[in-house]
């Protein structure tokens, strides 16, 4: 999870998961963070970044080299070989890491808001923080 942002040659590395190391029955979980999640819509009409899928200068210096969205993410699965079988994401997500960070320190998030944010991204995958590829051995 959150791995194929940092490589430089993605299909590569997926199609050899998916030709050398995925069994026939085999099930190939991919998660990524969401170029398409609000926080980073957010940015994009701030002038903070260029444009959703832009990697932030944070981002690559933690070694990001791409954002993915799910067309993208199932673009270079299916480029590489894999048969994606579900498609989804993982909580809905507003706001940037940082100012979750500073939120989940208080009270004003409650678990009940948080549950929320998780039903809306089974919703809206699209919106959500991550998305995730559920892939079988193709072809």
């Amino acid at each position: 999870t959150h791995v194929l942002e940092h490589l430089d040659d993605p299909v590569l590395v997926l199609k050899r998961i998916n030709d050398e190391w995925l069994s026939d029955t085999g099930r190939f979980f991919l998660v990524c963070p969401n170029a398409n999640a609000p926080s980073r819509q957010i940015a994009v009409k701030m002038g903070l970044i260029s444009h959703n899928s832009a990697v932030t200068p944070a981002e690559a210096e933690h070694g990001h080299r791409c954002t993915y969205t799910l067309d993208t993410l199932e673009r270079d699965a299916t480029a590489a070989g894999l048969k994606v079988v579900y498609r989804s994401g993982i909580f809905f997500k507003a706001l940037a890491n940082f100012q979750w960070d500073r939120l989940l320190q208080t009270d004003i998030v409650s678990p009940a808001y948080l549950e929320g944010c998780y039903k809306l991204g089974q919703q809206y995958p699209d919106l959500c923080s991550s998305i995730f590829l559920m892939c079988e051995r193709g072809n």
